[in-house]
């Protein structure tokens, strides 16, 4: 029987890029016979796996037996080398249950980056499972062992990515979510860098960094004003300002007050530069803009539900550094070329910053480094430069984001530290006077679509607001039941387990249940509350009563806590958000009467 027309029709819906290279693909005969049998040890529990790398699709059977013994929650993702062997299953297999699945990922005959990077991101947005459960179907990775040599060494780093995923969740959620309430009136009443998109196509963009060697040639980015947009991170203003240099734009993300002590709060801006931020920014950096300001959206589930309200601010890749998010924005601004100046990502002459830094930041940063691994890594010219696991990843994603899309030029004319793969060495004099020749109005156009925007109409936004304090009030009630019930289960525990026992076990066990099925908590919460579950999951993977008892009541505990800071947060920004209605309503109301 031909299942290809049905398998296509599925694969359609489900991957139009894959459905799209299989088209184009020869279908060939794979080399090697099915193998029967499972290829995961029947001992090994499948149904606790988050993540399950498949490395081989072969004739499918493996991959079903799987899907039906791994649960909803687990994702399979399912890696092969070999589209035109793939094509040829398309024909004999029905691969229904496979296609259909929300919870199977497919890379087929993509490189091993991209396999492994690109799809975990693709699924999770931000990926904060650390688990991941290789399973080899050898016939099929016997074919091309380089290939899925390098699936393994990015399956690798996915997990330390995860690892540390999570840590920064743990560490920051908190504060990204407070400070994207607090921004929320600004947020509002300023458009999205959606907006911007494909607005600048063919205008060079410049990414100024705040590398050590911006200070060879920032004096000429003079010539390039009005002939480029001039995108400059905030780490690197102080050194432009000293220059004389406006930027048409600061490029600033970051939650902490540092970055606003440091590189914000003691400059003057320059009149008419615009601010293109996100959402969970220091709010103290924002009114330094103000009216100029252009928001990202945030991959933070609070700002995926506020821009259901709202629409969407337009989302950017962050690739670790504030650069990232500049370069980002410059390929969805339609930019080409883009240049780069300032960006060592390493330690030149054991320099870190550029002199336009406040001296005291700088001793701070070099005391830090020095407490950091040093990685040797190749520079512009050939030679061998210090620099830090921090950087090598920014100068993997620089070179993997310039991957993706060929038919932009890069140009890196920093004039030392490390080198970018992908780009084009030049001086920035060399660069200025071969790409910034054309007058662009970058001010102008800025200022068009800013005075063109409209704020939503948010009443149904803050009325929603409402339902959710009081529907979170009544979840810290049942927090509250449960530390109770803990606390007397502790008392309860003997070597015996008694009725009373059992009975305590039952009733915290329901109420963990009711709580985790509240979807909008979780929904809203996840990020916050990430590093929790995951505790939880690891706790109930041991026997010990103690060790569980104890994980109760640190997850009645911390989720208690959360609604309560968060119902404060939300009520504050409410009032904000109230007294922007009642404005609007004055002026409509002075409109009419005058």
């Amino acid at each position: 029987m031909n299942y290809f027309e049905a398998n296509m029709a599925l694969l359609k819906q489900k991957d139009i890029r894959l459905f799209n290279k299989v088209n184009e693909a020869e279908s060939k005969e794979l080399p090697y016979p099915e193998v029967d049998g499972m290829v995961v040890s029947p001992h090994v529990n499948l149904a606790k796996i988050n993540i399950l790398a498949i490395l081989g699709f072969g004739y499918s059977s493996h991959i079903n037996e799987i899907l039906q013994k791994t649960e909803n929650k687990t994702l399979l993702l399912i890696i092969d080398h070999d589209i035109e062997g793939f094509k040829s299953i398309l024909y004999k297999k029905d691969l229904a249950p496979i296609l259909k699945s929300s919870r199977v990922v497919l890379s087929i005959g993509e490189d091993p980056s991209q396999a492994v990077r690109h799809r975990i991101d693709q699924y999770y947005r931000v990926s904060t499972i650390p688990d991941i459960m290789i399973v080899e179907y050898k016939p099929a990775t016997a074919q091309n062992t380089v290939f899925y040599q390098d699936v393994r060494k990015y399956l690798h780093e996915a997990t330390l990515i995860a690892t540390q995923n999570l840590s920064t969740l743990a560490e920051h959620a908190p504060i990204w979510q407070k400070h994207i309430l607090k921004n929320l009136p600004y947020i509002i009443s300023s458009p999205g860098l959606k907006q911007l998109f494909k607005k600048f196509i063919d205008v060079p963009a410049i990414i100024v960094a705040a590398g050590p060697s911006l200070d060879k040639n920032v004096a000429l980015l003079k010539e390039a004003k009005d002939k480029s947009i001039i995108f400059c991170v905030d780490t690197a203003l102080g050194t432009l300002v000293k220059h004389g240099i406006t930027p048409d734009v600061v490029v600033a993300i970051d939650a902490t007050e540092k970055n606003y002590k440091y590189y914000l709060k003691p400059i003057e801006i320059p009149e008419g530069t615009y601010l293109f931020t996100g959402p969970a920014v220091y709010p103290d950096a924002i009114p330094l803009f103000s009216p100029n300001i252009f928001f990202s959206s945030f991959g933070h589930p609070w700002l995926g539900w506020i821009e259901t309200f709202i629409g969407e601010r337009g989302a950017i890749k962050l690739g670790g550094s504030v650069s990232t998010a500049g370069f980002d924005l410059a390929v969805r601004f339609g930019a080409n070329p883009i240049i780069f100046i300032g960006q060592d990502l390493s330690f030149p002459n054991n320099k870190v910053y550029t002199e336009g830094v406040m001296p005291e930041r700088i001793k701070e940063a070099e005391e830090y480094a020095k407490s950091l691994n040093t990685i040797w890594v190749e520079d512009v010219y050939g030679n061998q430069v210090p620099t830090t696991q921090s950087m090598w990843t920014w100068i993997r994603w620089f070179e993997y984001q310039i991957q993706q899309r060929p038919d932009i030029t890069y140009i890196d004319a920093t004039e030392g530290g490390a080198k970018i793969a992908g780009t084009k060495i030049l001086t920035l004099q060399e660069t200025i006077d071969r790409y910034c020749q054309k007058d662009i109005l970058v001010k102008e156009i800025l200022d068009d679509i800013k005075n063109k925007y409209s704020p939503p109409y948010i009443v149904s936004l803050t009325e929603e607001m409402s339902g959710i304090i009081k529907d979170w009030s009544r979840i810290q009630i049942l927090c509250k039941e449960g530390q109770r019930l803990t606390e007397r289960l502790k008392e309860a525990i003997t070597p015996q387990i008694g009725k009373r026992a059992m009975k305590l076990w039952r009733e915290i066990g329901y109420l963990y249940q009711r709580i985790l099925e509240h979807r909008g908590l979780f929904n809203l919460g996840s990020w916050n509350l990430e590093f929790l579950l995951f505790k939880m999951e690891k706790a109930f993977q041991t026997g010990d009563a103690a060790i569980r008892i104890q994980s109760y009541r640190d997850f009645f505990t911390e989720i208690c806590e959360y609604c309560r800071y968060s119902c404060l947060d939300i009520q504050e920004c409410q009032e904000q958000l109230k007294k922007m209605i009642a404005n609007d309503r004055k002026g409509i109301e002075h409109g009419l009467n005058g």
